[in-house]
């Protein structure tokens, strides 16, 4: 497949390009799935284009019956995060786990440090899931993980995981930033090469 790729994209319009019988597409999703579909459905044709994702994110997650969720995030978007935290505990008990959870020595692992002649604590985010999945959270999200961090979070997490916030430390965490840049079209993706 290169949907992506496709001028088209007939399946808006119900094409069906990898000719998928409904009953394996019906089959591809489970009890949980089909609660989280409902949960989505329900919030983009009651709110779609009335909310913003924070706001959307409390009333998928109230759809779903939720009552408690937690919050992984970064130590870089620790205001960030209170200010989630805060208009979160309005509707749920909200846990919240920083990436740095435990003050764990990247040397443990022998990572890469930023700095090689102190001591780095390494983001840990196989714990902040096992923190928020010992609390009983109900869903879980996502503020300013690194990329790979992210990954292993989402493996670790018992609950269904959803991003509120991506890290880009050069685009002021928007990393769409680049695509809409002519500048970095050109450059990085050589559009203007013959």
């Amino acid at each position: 497949m290169q949907c992506a790729l496709c001028k088209k994209k007939e399946c808006y319009k119900g094409q069906n390009c990898p000719g998928l019988q409904n009953s394996e597409i019906e089959a591809a999703y489970d009890e949980a799935d089909r609660r989280i579909l409902t949960a989505s459905a329900n919030v983009e044709g009651q709110y779609y284009m009335k909310l913003s994702r924070l706001e959307e994110s409390v009333k998928v997650a109230q759809e779903m019956g939720c009552t408690t969720v937690g919050l992984a995030f970064c130590l870089g978007l620790a205001q960030e995060a209170m200010y989630i935290t805060q208009y979160f505990q309005k509707f749920f008990t909200v846990h919240s786990v920083c990436c740095k959870v435990c003050g764990f020595g990247k040397d443990h692992f022998d990572l890469k440090q930023i700095e090689s002649d102190q001591f780095e604590a390494m983001c840990n985010p196989a714990v902040q899931a096992k923190i928020l999945s010992e609390a009983g959270t109900e869903l879980n999200f996502i503020v300013g993980l690194c990329v790979g961090h992210d990954m292993i979070f989402n493996r670790h997490s018992t609950a269904p995981v959803s991003t509120l916030a991506v890290k880009d430390r050069l685009l002021a965490n928007n990393p769409l930033g680049a695509v809409y840049s002519g500048m970095w079209r050109n450059q990085r993706l050589e559009l203007n090469k013959k």
